[in-house]
């Protein structure tokens, strides 16, 4: 048996959108039902009168033809009104929707989305994931920003960086440093490793200039679809420990929020147990991944199990435990 239409070319054909399929009238008053005409006041004599929806339909058509006009809805009203027209954006878009005036979705190009909401990375520095998270800074009463990179693998924090603003440059210099000290140094290039990047479409992140740079880099860039944050699940969890461990700070300027970020970065890496890695914190969960005494298993559903093939209280006795101890960049 053929499995049919899907909802969405249903939709289309019937000329719903998916808020109107899944609206649920409250009480049972009808609405206003829409009106043939509209009121029109001659700039000249201040007269109104009642005119036909369909002489709208021709200034709207008038104002569309027009390369220097814009072609959004919402401006369009406006142009109306100013004409003299006593019409509302909803009136505006109702009438070019029903006579086929509307612009066509902006498709979005040269981006690539996820495919599966949960990663199975095979190893360190495969899938990582970056995002920003915005701590307020009570002294000058404005937000700061916190730009993370995170492995997906270990949930090592690679790099973070700070400011009141960020901007692609400085997304550029963060993942520069990265490349510089995890890529070169693991030879990823000459072994021909696949590096997937995730993020969320943040302009910063859509930026040609970051897209350039990834490409460039040999480095797969994938946007998360809109409004599904488990599709970059592993940073949004690190943004709730964030959360958590500053939610009783007060900063003051940007350089005390750098000086507790630091010592958070260096814990969280170092000695702060993590769930997702047996509950060895991520820089030794690396050296323990490297020398072979992790095993990984794949579940149902796209989990993933790791067993230590060593006892938790021999793991400081291993020779170079501390390899990827993190420590901040000049500190």
């Amino acid at each position: 048996m053929a499995a049919g239409m899907n909802r969405k070319e249903c939709l289309a054909i019937v000329g719903l959108t998916k808020h109107q399929y899944y609206h649920s009238q409250r009480g049972t008053k009808p609405g206003r039902q829409p009106t043939c005409t509209t009121t029109w006041r001659d700039p000249a004599t201040g007269d109104e009168y009642e005119v036909d929806n369909l002489e709208v339909v021709d200034k709207i058509v008038t104002i569309k033809l027009d390369p220097d006009h814009s072609n959004w809805y919402r401006m369009i009203a406006v142009n109306l009104a100013i004409m003299g027209y006593y019409i509302n954006h909803k009136k505006v878009y109702r009438l070019m929707q029903a006579y086929v005036l509307l612009e066509a979705p902006k498709k979005t190009k040269g981006r690539n989305f996820v495919q599966y909401r949960r990663v199975i990375p095979e190893g360190p520095l495969r899938i990582l994931e970056m995002d920003i998270k915005y701590v307020w800074i009570h002294g000058a009463n404005r937000h700061a920003k916190v730009l993370t990179i995170i492995d997906t693998f270990t949930r090592y924090a690679l790099h973070w960086t700070i400011g009141y603003s960020m901007k692609s440059i400085q997304v550029k210099e963060a993942f520069e440093y990265v490349i510089a000290e995890y890529f070169q140094g693991a030879d990823l290039l000459n072994l021909q490793v696949e590096i997937v990047l995730r993020n969320d479409n943040d302009k910063v992140f859509e930026a040609k200039l970051m897209q350039d740079f990834f490409k460039a880099n040999h480095v797969t860039q994938e946007f998360t679809h809109p409004y599904t944050p488990e599709e970059n699940g592993h940073i949004e969890s690190f943004h709730s420990i964030l959360s958590k461990s500053l939610k009783h700070d007060k900063f003051m300027d940007l350089d005390g929020l750098e000086s507790r970020l630091t010592r958070f970065y260096q814990c969280y890496n170092n000695d702060r147990a993590h769930s997702a890695t047996k509950g060895v914190p991520p820089a030794k969960f690396w050296m323990l991944h490297e020398l072979e005494k992790v095993e990984m298993t794949i579940m149902d559903k796209r989990k993933v199990r790791f067993e230590l093939k060593v006892a938790y209280q021999d793991i400081l006795t291993i020779q170079d435990i501390d390899k990827y101890q993190y420590r901040r960049l000049g500190a």
